[in-house]
């Protein structure tokens, strides 16, 4: 071999050589790279959280066991990594109050009634207009049929809706039989302070309401502020405003749905998997506890029953409807998008 020749063997040679050195450590950054990835990956798997969840539920009830089953559930699934911290009774205030703390992050979910919901949109409160879904087989259909638009508005809110919880079928307690919608003018009732769909109900029939908070109920009801209120029967055991009560009016005026709503923001700490076992969680104790609660307030009947309060059989029908439609039109377009109403009422039409 000449000395040309050489030389150029050699710097073939060392321009293959670089080649493969510069290969072998660029296939060991992006190793790196991806290790690091993945690494970071796994830390946020196994990052440890704590979900705080208020409710004006109080310990003891369906709800609670419900939120409970659900808590063990998700410790066992997340490794012990995920923890839910629950307030029960009210002690984060009323429904208001705990929306306003999962803004600000004081908390990171809620179970709520449909006011609650309201506080976040009030359009989610379109399935509480009065004298709507004679049935749960009615909610059910309409409810899983909007599930989509819910889901939107609660989203576009920062909000995710963890499952539905009904409390129930909203029924008229007084101390003085209440047949017909005029009765209610000589009686003292109680309106949510926070819910303006049932204080248009009460504009509709031409009452005055006292308005207040969830928490001063039944000190009202003891000291006469008020003497009639709107319950499901579960609901009022539970309380136990119903020892206050004398008569009970066979009508179901509204049905009160409810839910676990969670922020978007405390569902984006969580890794994907993590979110998946809250959800799944949630979605799975969720029917559960709408089961149970429909048994509770058909056991609630009778315990309401054996205590001595009195039936009532509603009159005048006609003057019930009216005020429903009176109510329905008053919010139509001012609280409810008509199209949101009008998407409800036809999918009504279509389960009876």
């Amino acid at each position: 071999m000449n000395a040309s020749a050489f030389s150029i063997t050699r710097r073939l040679t060392l321009i293959l050589t670089m080649a493969l050195v510069g290969l072998f450590f660029g296939v060991g950054t992006l190793s790196a790279q991806e290790g690091g990835a993945d690494a970071k990956a796994a830390e946020k798997e196994e990052t440890s959280h704590t979900l705080r969840i208020a409710s004006l539920a109080p310990k003891g009830s369906s709800w609670m066991k419900s939120f409970e089953a659900a808590k063990r559930t998700i410790a066992k699934e997340s490794g012990g990594k995920i923890k839910l911290k629950f307030y029960a009774g009210g002690v984060m205030g009323d429904e208001s109050a705990m929306v306003r703390k999962m803004r600000t992050g004081q908390l990171d979910g809620a179970a709520v009634t449909s006011v609650g919901l309201g506080h976040i949109d009030e359009k989610l409160l379109v399935l509480q207009l009065p004298l709507t879904f004679k049935n749960y087989k009615e909610l059910d259909y309409v409810r899983d049929k909007m599930s989509g638009t819910f889901q939107g508005i609660l989203g576009a809110k920062g909000f995710r809706l963890l499952t539905w919880g009904d409390v129930g079928f909203n029924y008229l307690f007084t101390q003085t039989p209440v047949k017909k919608p005029s009765d209610l003018r000589q009686t003292k009732p109680w309106v949510w302070d926070t819910d303006p769909v049932t204080k248009e109900v009460m504009k509709a029939a031409k009452i005055n309401a006292v308005a207040l908070g969830v928490p001063d109920v039944l000190s009202s009801l003891q000291t006469g502020v008020i003497n009639t209120f709107l319950n499901s029967p579960y609901g009022a055991v539970a309380l136990q405003w119903y020892t206050q009560a004398k008569f009970v009016t066979n009508l179901r005026l509204a049905v009160v749905i409810g839910g676990v709503i969670i922020s978007e923001k405390s569902l984006e700490k969580l890794s994907e998997n993590q979110r998946k076992i809250v959800l799944d969680a949630f979605e799975k104790e969720g029917k559960v506890l709408l089961s149970q609660i429909r048994k509770d307030n058909a056991q609630a009947i009778k315990t309401i029953g054996k205590s001595g309060i009195k039936t009532v059989e509603p009159t005048d029908m006609k003057a019930w409807t009216a005020m429903a439609e009176e109510a329905r039109k008053r919010l139509t377009g001012k609280l409810f998008p008509k199209e949101l109403v009008d998407e409800m009422y036809g999918h009504l039409k279509d389960v009876r």
